[in-house]
């Protein structure tokens, strides 16, 4: 009897350790078409991540921007997103160029998360691009 008490115990133990995980998880509702996701960004912008840095409980991704199609056309640009654990954050890697959609956060500063359209401007960016158009290129003058 003592044998299926502890196979019990081991079941409901681990089977309450994957619900934990349940918890944490993010989900995001349908992805917004280019133009909707357009419409609800306060910035969308093409650029290069110089740094990805832990701020606070969340992230910072500094970018050089190349392209603008809404918000600040600067040539440097900060945008806060999630560090993790479920929160959504986007993951930057430095060195790597991103299409990126952003809403205004805390602070004033653009903030994003995984379930935007903001993605690695790779071969899957290109139906994106084609759908916002040319946009606005950005050059250091641009922060005179």
């Amino acid at each position: 009897m003592s044998r299926r008490v502890l196979v019990l115990v081991i079941v409901v133990t681990t089977g309450l350790l994957g619900l934990q995980g349940l918890a944490l998880a993010c989900t995001c509702a349908q992805p917004a078409s280019v133009q909707e996701g357009l419409q609800q960004a306060d910035g969308v912008f093409a650029g290069l991540v110089e740094r990805f840095e832990l701020k606070g409980s969340g992230r910072v991704a500094t970018f050089r921007v190349r392209r603008v199609w809404k918000g600040p056309k600067t040539h440097r640009i900060q945008v806060a997103t999630g560090g993790g654990d479920g929160d959504c954050g986007y993951h930057f890697i430095v060195g790597i160029e991103y299409l990126v959609f952003a809403r205004q956060g805390h602070w004033n500063m653009l903030q994003t998360n995984i379930c935007t359209r903001t993605k690695q401007a790779s071969g899957e960016v290109v139906d994106d691009l084609r759908a916002l158009g040319s946009g606005t290129p950005v050059t250091r003058q641009n922060d005179d």
